[in-house]
């Protein structure tokens, strides 16, 4: 138990380190083009990101369909 607390304390604190890291290097670029604008970089990222992972996953689960039911 204590295992999994301590791997979810340590991905907030993660999470929170990146995104100070992320306001720091970013930091310049809002304030030239605005909030708006770097939000639509950052989800865009993001939702590149997500894409490549699902298509990366859909090809390592391409054959699995074509099995019997058991």
């Amino acid at each position: 138990m204590w295992n999994d607390t301590f791997k979810l304390a340590l991905a907030g604190v993660g999470f929170l380190a990146l995104a100070i890291v992320g306001m720091y290097v970013f930091g310049d670029i809002w304030a030239r083009v605005g909030i708006g604008a770097a939000a639509v970089v950052v989800v865009g990222g993001l939702l590149l990101f997500a894409w490549s992972v699902d298509r990366k996953e859909k090809e390592k689960r391409a054959g699995v369909e074509d099995l019997p039911r058991v």
